[in-house]
């Protein structure tokens, strides 16, 4: 950086994505996560599918999916303290290991026709626990292994990743189930392997097989990366660091207690954490509930439209990624940048009750898409070169815990409320998020918020 503070031609070629790609390392953990994800989409389509094929009973898939995601909340809080006393590339590992095991004995248990609905509820505690390691882990190792500078294009790209699995796994996990499912004789020398298991859950058993072998490729890949000795110690070099013993001090609970004490001692962070959380309490049950209901009862398409609205969300999100690796970095009023995107997503929000075309609504969700995408990348950006690496993990894991924890209730509530009203609960919800974020706004520690 010149005397100007302007970056020079050199650092500006070390943060481009060229150089990005060509790091080994980095290379090694974008192609385990990117398997990683696109194990994650087939377990998302194939496990809730097997439920019911089984039991034909959409509370039972609800009690499963509620059996995985509640641990991984609780279990998070530890995850991350873990990450920070031990090696992140580690946990990784260690959760690749076990999801590999559940993806191959789930897949056989299906083949042979042996598995029944207690063992799902077992399979989906431990996927959920294991998850809970994962996450945190992998937001923890992406700083170690690019320098600050690249730390936004890194991002760009994991998460760009990311939302094309999105595309691309539930298309290759239902083409999958749907080709061998249904009969045992698309393939005869498959027939002795799928013979015991019903006609329609074999092809669900060979979906968790490509889980189970992606994840196994997704821990190999782990298994190379080399990180010097500095990228090793767990203390950061910027920001402050956190109060409290070192990484080999103090109970799990003290260490879970001292990264609440960071997070609360950083203003700007424990304000864009608060908001987060309470955007995901008012407006994520709405979305989520809301749109199966407004599909189905006021856009011609359906449940046709159900996917196109997610579609639509998916490419925006893609779309908001990619603007925000070729637009310039803004410097200043970053805080100011987030409450203007949430406050006209809130306002984009608010109509959606009362739609009844379906293009209209997928055109509004790609615009929320957009900016949700291009605020997520500046966000963890920002929050990974705040944060000191002896802490990241259990930063990260609060900060998954604000983005998820609150959907049960969410959802609970937003489904009594929508039963009076479709419409004003999107409207509240919308109001709510615009509100909330203009409040933050007028806050001085997010006016004076800028990218290091």
């Amino acid at each position: 950086m010149d005397n100007n503070g302007q970056d020079t031609a050199g650092e500006a070629r070390n943060s481009s994505f060229w150089e990005l790609l060509k790091t080994r390392n980095f290379r090694l953990l974008w192609g385990a996560g990117t398997l990683s994800a696109i194990g994650d989409q087939f377990d998302l389509i194939a496990f809730p599918w097997l439920v019911l094929l089984l039991t034909g009973d959409p509370l039972a898939v609800g009690a499963v999916v509620a059996v995985g995601s509640v641990p991984t909340v609780f279990f998070m809080l530890i995850g991350g303290s873990i990450v920070d006393r031990s090696s992140p590339r580690m946990i990784l590992q260690a959760s690749n290991v076990v999801r590999v095991f559940l993806g191959s004995v789930l897949a056989a248990l299906v083949l042979t026709g042996m598995l029944n609905l207690w063992l799902l509820y077992l399979f989906a505690l431990a996927k959920g626990i294991a998850d809970a390691f994962y996450y945190p882990a992998q937001a923890a190792l992406l700083p170690r292994i690019v320098t600050e500078k690249q730390l936004r294009h890194a991002n760009v790209i994991t998460q760009t990743t990311t939302e094309s699995s999105g595309f691309v796994g539930p298309m290759l996990a239902g083409a999958l189930i749907a080709a061998f499912s249904g009969t045992n004789n698309v393939l005869p020398s498959l027939q002795r392997v799928t013979a015991a298991a019903p006609a329609d859950t074999a092809g669900v058993g060979f979906a968790f097989a490509v889980v189970a072998g992606a994840f196994l490729i997704s821990s190999l890949l782990l298994a190379f990366i080399q990180l010097s000795p500095e990228a090793q110690k767990s203390a950061g070099q910027n920001g402050k660091s956190p109060s409290g013993e070192g990484k080999d001090g103090g109970s799990i609970w003290t260490s879970i207690a001292e990264g609440f004490r960071f997070v609360r001692s950083d203003a700007a962070m424990f304000t864009l954490f608060l908001l987060i959380a309470a955007i995901e309490l008012f407006v994520q049950g709405p979305v989520i509930v809301g749109i199966p209901v407004l599909a189905s009862t006021r856009l011609p398409q359906g449940a046709l439209a159900v996917g196109i609205i997610s579609s639509a969300y998916a490419g925006g999100a893609l779309l908001g990624a990619v603007l925000a690796g070729a637009l310039p970095t803004p410097k200043r009023r970053l805080g100011h940048l987030f409450v203007i995107t949430y406050v006209l997503s809130g306002m984009l929000i608010m109509p959606f009750g009362f739609l009844t075309a379906t293009w209209l609504a997928a055109a509004l969700v790609v615009a929320i898409g957009v900016m949700g995408g291009y605020t997520d990348i500046m966000f963890t950006t920002w929050l990974q070169a705040r944060t000191p690496q002896n802490v990241m993990g259990r930063v990260m894991s609060l900060l998954m815990i604000a983005s998820i924890g609150l959907s049960p209730i969410s959802n609970a509530v937003s489904g009594a409320l929508i039963k009076l009203s479709l419409g004003w609960v999107f409207v509240g919800a919308g109001a709510m998020m615009a509100l909330l974020s203009i409040a933050a706004g007028l806050r001085r520690e997010i006016a004076e918020m800028k990218m290091a």
